[in-house]
């Protein structure tokens, strides 16, 4: 009976880990991630700040602000063109006027653009998951970025890291410790658990049962998790799909 109970759990195991291995392999985490940073061409402390009059290319601008926006792909999978929801791009809209770009690169890649008065756009194209992009701008006021939701498929998240650089190094790591990979290192480290105790029932029984019992209590607990788990992560995505679709977010 041992035997058969072993068998059992090791193919239980066996499958877990395979249908969880097999998942991510078939839907690669594909996201982007942008940051935003501004900060005042003016000190606030300055004491003829309110006697200076500045123009940019001819235009008065009263608190005058270098935003810059930085996006990147931090996913393991290329984001098609057909990921965008009907053709629209994704829009970051700053809120304020802009005064006056600072001149980048010309590429035929994915990249952000400047759409006056008050917009940064990623337009419909192949984004590879090395992709990046940043924009520099002077805008006239403190930025309120909204970004609109055109990928149903995508996370767009905002990074709160110090430094853009280190942002983009730390979100492109490939091993993350998610909830789905701990529990299923709990459900193995449990099955490593049940071999002992039935390995034990040879020359310890009294150990046995208590070892056995322990590591199928575990091995339960974890299976449970990564349905639980399985379970919210597909609740997410749907309820992402239908926020995009109906134009809630």
């Amino acid at each position: 009976m041992g035997i058969e109970v072993l068998v059992s759990i090791i193919g239980i195991v066996i499958t877990t880990v395979v249908s969880v291995w097999t998942f991510r392999r078939m839907n690669p985490k594909r996201q982007l991630r942008y940051r935003l940073e501004a900060s005042p061409l003016l000190a606030n402390d300055a004491g003829a700040a309110d006697r200076l009059t500045i123009a940019l290319e001819g235009q008065p601008v009263t608190t005058p602000q270098i935003v810059t926006l930085s996006l990147w792909s931090s996913g393991r999978a290329d984001i098609g063109s057909n990921a965008f929801d009907a053709g629209t791009p994704l829009i970051f809209d700053l809120g304020v006027p802009i005064a006056q770009q600072f001149p980048v690169a010309a590429t035929s890649d994915a990249r952000l653009e400047v759409v006056p008065p008050d917009k940064i756009v990623l337009r419909p194209a192949l984004i590879h998951s090395k992709f990046h992009s940043t924009v520099r701008v002077i805008v006239d006021g403190a930025p309120a970025l909204h970004v609109n939701r055109v990928l149903p498929d995508i996370d767009v998240v905002r990074d709160g890291h110090s430094e853009t650089s280190r942002a983009i190094e730390a979100s492109r790591k490939r091993f993350k410790a998610t909830p789905l990979i701990v529990w299923t290192g709990v459900l193995a480290l449990g099955t490593v658990g049940l071999i002992v105790g039935i390995s034990m029932y040879w020359f310890a029984q009294q150990l046995s049962a208590p070892v056995g019992g322990i590591s199928m209590l575990i091995m339960m607990v974890a299976l449970v998790a990564i349905v639980v788990v399985g379970i919210y992560r597909f609740v997410r995505w749907v309820g992402r799909n239908v926020e995009a679709r109906s134009g809630l977010r």
